[in-house]
């Protein structure tokens, strides 16, 4: 019998580094693969994640609605409630075998904990980063404690799932996903590629994404401050900017951008660019700036400059592409000319190879009895 395999995703982030696997997974007669799609997915009308899975044949997909009602912490709460009792009751209708979950977000942490109550092994892919700046460092070491098989992107998280008191033998240093969907996109020409977002390009092009600092209680006025350092760049640099998270503040950081981007020629908003023109964009633009997860972990695939803005993604390692900044607007200006100057250079990625999804898919393949990964217990580090 084919491993009933179940993944989750919330977050057009976490569809574009699951997708390859899942690919894998659905050419495999080994799986039996089902998709539940949840949070950003279900709100945005950006997301084109439903799309994507029936275009890739993957059936059944579920939707858990999460029933947000705003992005203050309030919503958000009653909104991850919505979450745990959707995900009961989908776990209860697939049955799967296991359930495949990314990272570190809210509603991911909710159908851990879901999973975890109704005895369903979880797989997890990315624990053991740190993210200073974000709440997602709490739910990521969470759920990595529920988690029973670990797919790690680096050797420092590895080391850190271990301090958490999961088995060695559980652990695989595989890489990051999004590096293998960053490797086989397809390659658009740089012209069609600019009419595709709508911009026409300048000597040099800057790609934005910022997100809420979740650990913060300033990430408005930290997006003000990028949105004065936009201003101070001048018409002579083309922009591209891409939505926020389904985060406290969210909403608010987002509406700020897309009005910014409405009322300058230069500019250009697209919510959600999906993973072609995002990794296009990341061949094509001269710099990006904010403090998304991928100028960490897939621009450097590319020799991408990346202007990394604040505390959220503190404590992942960097590769020699990334640029650090304080969430000032002299200093984003200063750090994106830094990067502009800097151009496109061969660096090493520190999230891997392009093969990780090679890895985690060999790994559930040599799972005979998913009820047996049930059987763990904590293992403490011996110094």
């Amino acid at each position: 019998m084919p491993l009933k395999i179940c993944v989750i995703s919330g977050s057009r982030a976490d569809f574009g580094l699951l997708l390859e696997p899942m690919r894998r997974l659905h050419a495999d007669t080994a799986f039996s693969l089902a998709l539940v799609l949840t949070g950003q997915h279900l709100v945005s009308p950006a997301s084109n994640a439903l799309d994507v899975a029936n275009s890739e044949t993957i059936h059944p997909i579920v939707l858990v609605d999460m029933r947000f009602d705003g992005d203050d912490p309030v919503s958000v709460t009653k909104a991850a409630g919505h979450a745990l009792e959707g995900f009961a009751d989908v776990f209860q209708q697939l049955r799967p075998d296991l359930i495949l979950v990314l990272g570190d977000r809210y509603e991911i942490l909710c159908a851990a904990l879901a999973a975890t109550l109704a005895r369903i092994p979880i797989a997890h892919i990315a624990g053991g980063d740190v993210t200073a700046g974000a709440m997602d460092d709490a739910f990521r070491h969470a759920i990595t404690t529920m988690a029973h098989i670990h797919f790690v992107t680096n050797k420092d998280a590895a080391r850190r799932v271990r301090q958490l008191g999961e088995s060695p033998a559980r652990i695989h240093v595989t890489g990051s996903p999004g590096v293998d969907l960053a490797i086989t996109a397809p390659v658009m020409s740089r012209k069609v590629f600019f009419e595709a977002v709508d911009l026409v390009p300048r000597r040099q092009n800057l790609l934005v994404t910022f997100h809420p600092v979740t650990r913060e209680f300033n990430s408005v006025a930290q997006a003000e401050e990028l949105v004065a350092a936009l201003e101070a760049l001048g018409s002579e640099v083309g922009v591209l900017v891409t939505g926020s998270n389904a985060d406290p503040e969210g909403n608010t950081i987002e509406r700020m951008m897309r009005q910014f981007a409405e009322s300058h020629d230069n500019t250009r908003f697209v919510a959600s660019l999906g993973s072609t023109l995002y990794f296009n964009a990341l061949r094509y633009m001269d710099a990006m700036v904010g403090n998304s997860s991928s100028g960490l972990l897939e621009a450097p695939t590319f020799g991408l400059p990346a202007v990394n803005i604040g505390t959220r993604q503190d404590g992942r390692p960097i590769a020699e592409s990334v640029i650090n900044c304080a969430p000032e607007r002299a200093a984003i200006v200063q750090k994106i000319g830094e990067a502009f100057a800097r151009g496109r250079q061969r660096v090493v990625n520190p999230y891997g190879d392009g093969q990780a999804s090679e890895r985690i898919v060999a790994v559930l393949k040599s799972v005979s009895d998913a009820k047996e990964l049930l059987k763990k217990r904590f293992e403490d580090v011996v110094a």
